[in-house]
């Protein structure tokens, strides 16, 4: 039951995101991880 909570809060979350921000907080969050990614693999 908790899976399906955070399923649906994180869906939410990025439905939200994507209609009232235009995915502003989805774009930080890829740009974020690639560069994390980058520092990592050199």
């Amino acid at each position: 039951m908790r899976y399906v909570i955070l399923f649906v809060a994180i869906a939410g979350f990025l439905i939200w995101d994507g209609l009232y921000n235009g995915g502003r907080y989805m774009d930080m969050a890829v740009k974020s991880a690639d560069h994390l990614l980058r520092m990592v693999t050199g």
